[in-house]
């Protein structure tokens, strides 16, 4: 017997959301400007320009200065052409960033269909899929996995894909990922947003006096500029999920639908989300970041096992993708452990936890990619 479940769920932006396209752009295909919004308020936009439509409406003079400007990686379109004809913008962009990019700084694109942007439905399932491998994991499973799958600080990555595959899968299938519970699960792409915002992103590192210092190179803040979906957005997306008896029975994996049932998933959500605040609460505090503290006790407040907190894309950073808030868990000791593996095996010498780094964007210093869903 077959059954289809398909369960709607909003995902409500708490923080900005940034999922990449690969692509980047600098000052030589945009204009800066100015945006009414719904409430009659002036917005300063950065306008993203078809360069190759507007290459083609100049005279062949004009089109020589262009292309010999290009190769200056100081070049600002808007130097260039202050009153850009909006008839060859691609998109329009918030400019939320606390200091606009040079023009030799590139903004970082979001994932976009037909220049709308979107949160893919392989995103949510990804960090679904992290949420629920936390969950199943056993404590009594750590010092084997710490010794057979993270060796000496360095990750086997067969080892550590057969490792995911075991939770997921059938011990009697010789091809995990074919026999995995998770192809019965699909997760549909968002509802899309037209209008982006950008924001300026720096990483901000423990240091061993207990304080916070922002990440540089050569003796500058190091600055990101990142388009992403906004905050306090909802976003429509829906997990469907597909139960037949017979390929269940044939594929060994009936004492894996639990990891099907939409409660459980919510719990797993809320359980890994809450040991990820859990673990940023104790770092805020012990070096003294106190706006990153007050926003992980509103995080706190806002995680539940119905409307469970769940972060996504950009910023996630190595806590949310791996298995070290388990490995925490099960002893600190081990963990810290762990971690000074890690640290010998990149060559990184600091007294202080790893990853000792959080990204945050500067305007109004919150960390990137959190959500809530609400089913």
């Amino acid at each position: 017997m077959t059954f289809i479940k398909r369960h709607n769920f909003d995902i409500v932006t708490i923080t900005p959301i940034h999922i990449g396209s690969g692509e980047s752009y600098y000052a030589s295909e945009y204009v800066t400007g100015k945006i009414k919004d719904k409430n009659g308020n002036l917005q300063p936009t950065f306008r993203r320009i078809n360069l190759a439509k507007y290459f083609l409406s100049l005279d062949e003079d004009k089109q020589e200065k262009l292309l010999a400007n290009l190769s200056d990686e100081n070049f600002s379109l808007k130097d260039f052409d202050s009153k850009v004809s909006n008839e060859f913008r691609a998109y329009t962009s918030y400019n939320k960033c606390k200091q606009i990019p040079t023009a030799k700084q590139a903004i970082e694109e979001s994932i976009k269909s037909l220049n709308e942007l979107y949160i893919p439905g392989s995103s949510i399932k990804g960090a679904v899929k992290t949420a629920l491998l936390y969950d199943s994991i056993d404590l009594e499973d750590i010092p084997s996995i710490i010794n057979n799958v993270v060796n000496r600080g360095r990750v086997n990555r067969r080892d550590y894909n057969d490792f995911i595959d075991s939770y997921f899968s059938s011990d009697s299938r010789s091809n995990k990922a074919q026999g995995s519970i998770m192809k019965f699960m699909q997760v549909s792409d968002t509802s899309t947003l037209k209008m982006p915002s950008v924001y300026d992103v720096v990483s901000i590192m423990a240091n061993e006096k207990g304080s916070k210092q922002f990440y540089k190179r050569n003796g500058m803040t190091v600055k990101t500029f990142l388009e992403t979906i906004r905050p306090k957005l909802k976003l429509k997306s829906s997990i469907t999920t597909n139960f037949d008896s017979k390929t269940y029975s044939r594929l060994d994996l009936d004492d894996k639908k639990h990891l099907l049932d939409i409660d459980y998933i919510k719990k797993a959500i809320f359980n890994f989300s809450k040991a990820y605040i859990d673990y940023e609460l104790e770092f805020s505090e012990k070096y003294d970041m106190g706006f990153l503290s007050k926003f992980y006790k509103d995080m706190e407040s806002k995680n539940s096992k119905d409307k469970p907190l769940l972060k996504i894309g950009a910023g996630s950073g190595f806590l949310a993708t791996t298995i070290g808030l388990k490995i925490k868990e099960y002893d600190d000791e081990y963990f810290t452990d762990y971690f000074n593996q890690v640290r010998e095996t990149l060559r990184r010498t600091y007294p202080f936890e790893f990853p000792k780094s959080r990204k945050i964007i500067v305007k109004g210093a919150k960390p990137l990619g959190w959500t809530q869903l609400r089913f």
